[in-house]
């Protein structure tokens, strides 16, 4: 019997290398990714060295394919003979940086055999029926678990950060960091990968501990078992689980994390991620420069079918909202890039596991809104927070982290859409004014009227902290965002007169030039939002309108109006939108949005807004 496995490698020009790698059952030192972790046709045993427990192995038939524990490779199973269980405590771990623990995946690190399946960030995908197999858990668990588990759980990735970084140092006298990592029925392979990575990529003087804030997981093997493996294969007390009662949500388990935290720093995680090289020096020195700074790491991208560490050498994601709320990743502006490429770079949104924040500061902040349910919101609001309360919120090029994007796991008892519009509304309700709060409720109607509960007390915190008022937050961190009705002659949607089509931005992004277009009316502001600025410039959610080809029949683009060219438009009293420089007029065609020579006459370039400011 042979088990038939196919890894991938991304290299830095992002050509994907297919091997084929076929593991005998009788091969030698190479067979303990499979032999160790999943048994083939037929009956056998595991031994397990700390307790002699004996199990039976799982049949490879992709229904019986169980989570353990039990991942411990051949080769390093005899170093751990006499080893296990660990003895020494977390205090000795960080006073000495060379101390052997007696657990080889700690121990070893860095010694690992690069032609491991899926070391060095290579990805795994299996073929024939394994494949089938590892399909029909992935339907599951939303991740190729039997990918991971396949892959050491010590793995080494790739250095993902800037050119430069390397060559940076930190000082030694940093503050101390706890991680608080929630999960709920996280796949154990995941779970401890993500731990390991922790232990043998952080300087150990620096970790003070690691909290595994476990939401009433129903998984057998992160009961008793996974206590009992932490017990024995880590430190005393430097990884811990903490049990909350009751499900409660991913806001409210980092609440919790956050509450039995001793580090100077909290650094928030998903149980689905791997750090990268000198990951935590950047943030840890950026909040020792200003504890009110709350510093970001950049998240690189491991791949949910194939566990895959991707990343583009050199890209830097920033993150950025619109008025549904909706969170995406964009670019940074060259005015916000620093005197090095190293250097900090300004943040509008946050992700919310990939930051660090003072512990001490976190408290006086106010911590996550507790009234807020489950999952989803409290990124925008505890960036809000940060910005208008006094904070700065930065990405640091320097510290990367690998992270499984993958749907939730998280239960919605009301429903996905339900939850998150009680979450927005109560961020809303707190920081935003009501011309913004108007701008949300147009895209969602039914959050105007939900009943979020009280929140009296995160609108004292907001006096008592003394904050920003949003319109601050527009003008000075996300300028980028229209405020459709601010410093305007006119806005809402803009109807053509021939047509009765309005101009569309299709829910377009991002700053490169893209198309515009005209579509049948719906008044959504979101898409259909535009406004003339009292400068001249016709503006929709995140670009100004441009004309890039100055011909006549060239198609007007959309592009970022801080760095785009920042065309000025005049709005005739016979509803023509002449553009300034090139003296030609938005028309209309079967294709859409096009420029013409002016004609009063026509209607099709005739536009008119739904609202007038001045007239």
């Amino acid at each position: 019997m042979r088990l038939k496995i196919r890894y991938t490698l991304m290299s830095a020009t992002a050509v994907i290398l297919v091997i084929n790698l076929i593991i005998h059952r009788n091969a030698s030192t190479s067979t303990f990714t499979l032999l160790s972790l999943l048994s083939l046709e037929g009956e056998g045993e595991k031994v397990d060295l700390v307790r002699n427990r004996h199990q039976g192995r799982y049949h490879n038939n992709g229904t019986n394919h169980r989570a353990t524990l039990d991942l411990m490779p051949k080769h390093l199973r005899e170093i751990a003979i006499g080893g296990l269980p660990v003895t020494i405590t977390a205090e000795e771990f960080r006073k000495h940086p060379k101390m052997k623990t007696g657990n080889p995946l700690i121990d070893t690190y860095g010694e690992n055999d690069a032609f491991l399946s899926g070391e060095r960030g290579r990805g795994v995908t299996f073929v024939d029926k394994e494949k089938e197999a590892a399909m029909t858990l992935q339907r599951e668990f939303n991740i190729n678990v039997m990918a991971s588990d396949v892959i050491p759980l010590n793995r080494m990735v790739p250095d993902s950060r800037l050119d430069g970084c390397e060559k940076l140092t930190y000082d030694h006298d940093l503050p101390t960091a706890t991680v608080v990592l929630p999960f709920y029925n996280e796949w154990p392979s995941l779970l401890l990968r993500t731990v390991y990575s922790l232990v043998n990529r952080t300087p150990r003087h620096l970790l003070w501990e690691i909290l595994l804030i476990d939401d009433c997981s129903t998984m057998a093997e992160l009961g008793k078992p996974l206590d009992q493996y932490l017990q024995d294969f880590f430190p005393r007390d430097l990884v811990r689980v903490l049990r909350m009662p009751k499900r409660e949500g991913l806001i409210r388990a980092r609440m919790e994390g956050w509450k039995k935290s001793n580090g100077d720093v909290v650094v928030f995680f998903d149980s689905h991620m791997e750090v990268n090289i000198d990951w935590l020096q950047p943030l840890l020195t950026e909040i020792k420069k200003d504890r009110r700074t709350v510093p970001m790491s950049v998240l690189d991208y491991i791949n949910q079918d194939t566990l895959e560490y991707r990343f583009n050498r050199g890209y830097l994601n920033r993150y950025g909202f619109d008025w549904r709320l909706v969170f995406f990743e964009t670019f940074f502006r060259d005015d916000q890039i620093g005197p090095t490429p190293q250097s900090p770079r300004p943040g509008a949104m946050m992700v919310g596991a990939a930051f660090a924040i003072d512990r001490k500061y976190f408290g006086e902040l106010g911590g996550y809104d507790t009234g807020m349910k489950v999952w989803g919101g409290e990124n925008l609001e505890m960036a809000w927070r940060v910005w208008l309360c006094g904070g700065r919120l930065v990405h640091l090029p320097c510290s990367h982290l690998g992270h499984v994007a993958r749907a939730q796991p998280y239960i919605f008892p009301e429903g996905r859409r339900n939850i998150e519009m009680f979450n927005y509304k109560r961020a809303i309700l707190v920081w935003m004014e009501d011309q913004h709060k108007e701008f949300v409720y147009n895209y969602s109607p039914e959050m105007k009227g939900l009943d979020v509960g009280d929140v009296s007390d995160r609108l004292a915190l907001k006096e008592k902290l003394q904050c920003r008022n949003f319109t601050w937050y527009m003008d000075n961190v996300w300028p980028e965002l229209s405020v459709y009705n601010q410093d305007v002659q006119a806005w809402g949607s803009l109807v053509n007169k021939a047509s009765e089509k309005c101009a569309d931005n299709h829910g377009y992004l991002f700053q490169a030039p893209a198309d515009l277009y005209t579509d049948s009316c719906h008044f959504l502001y979101n898409t259909q939002g535009f406004s003339l600025a009292k400068s001249g410039l016709l503006r929709t959610t995140l670009q100004c309108v441009v004309v890039k080809e100055v011909i006549i029949g060239g198609r007007p683009k959309l592009e970022d109006c801080i760095t785009g060219p920042r065309d000025q438009w005049n709005h005739t009293k016979e509803g023509s939108l002449v553009h300034l420089s090139s003296k030609m007029c938005l028309d209309e065609d079967p294709n859409g949005p096009v420029m013409r020579s002016c004609d009063r006459n026509r209607t099709s370039q005739h536009w008119k807004f739904t609202h007038y400011v001045t007239r």
